[in-house]
């Protein structure tokens, strides 16, 4: 199976369980994140679930990571902060950080574009970068054609109406031929990225 795919099945299967704690009310707290997430993974969760804004009685420098667990409280808090992440993550422009990074995975600290400055690159360097990206394991956004009622938050459990895209471009390209080939309207479909 390949990454994208295992990716997808994984999104799926969080967002289903996401929406299944939701509605079942179930609160719950597994001890094995004391040992899976660090101190600081656990300080940003608790900064996300109260948005920067954490209540004085929490002092993230002082408490240890039980008392950040505790303080955070449920285990959706974090399942809907790692869900959120992951997708900031597939959404992240290129930053000179970033291709520091790839590059220094893939030892590659003498590549052009380590030194090439992002305002200068063109295609080929956006190209040469996304198949760097590739080879060191970085996921990408997949696309997928879907009925427009399809809401932002379903589309990891909703079927798409086609099969899924590496690029926008070739999603744009089947869209069109829907379109094209008649009983379907315009405002029907919706392209979403996964």
């Amino acid at each position: 199976m390949n990454k994208n795919k295992n990716r997808l099945l994984v999104q799926c299967f969080m967002k289903m369980l996401q929406q299944r704690i939701e509605r079942d009310r179930v609160e719950n707290l597994s001890p094995v994140f004391v040992s899976i997430l660090s101190k600081e993974e656990l300080q940003n969760i608790l900064k996300w679930l109260y948005l920067d804004q954490v209540p004085e009685q929490y002092d993230l420098e002082t408490m240890d990571k039980q008392d950040l667990l505790e303080a955070i409280g449920d285990d959706i808090h974090i399942l809907s902060y790692s869900i959120e992440r992951w997708k900031k993550e597939l959404e992240e422009k290129i930053t000179p950080q970033k291709v520091y990074d790839v590059l220094c995975q893939l030892q590659l600290e003498t590549h052009y574009l380590m030194t090439k400055i992002l305002a200068d690159w063109d295609e080929y360097d956006h190209s040469n970068f996304k198949a760097l990206c590739e080879k060191a394991g970085k996921e990408k956004p997949l696309y997928a054609i879907f009925t427009s009622d399809t809401l932002e938050e379903d589309k990891y459990i909703t079927p798409p109406f086609s099969r899924y895209h590496k690029t926008e471009w070739e999603a744009r390209e089947e869209l069109a031929e829907f379109f094209s080939e008649g009983g379907i309207a315009e405002n029907e479909l919706k392209i979403m990225s996964l």
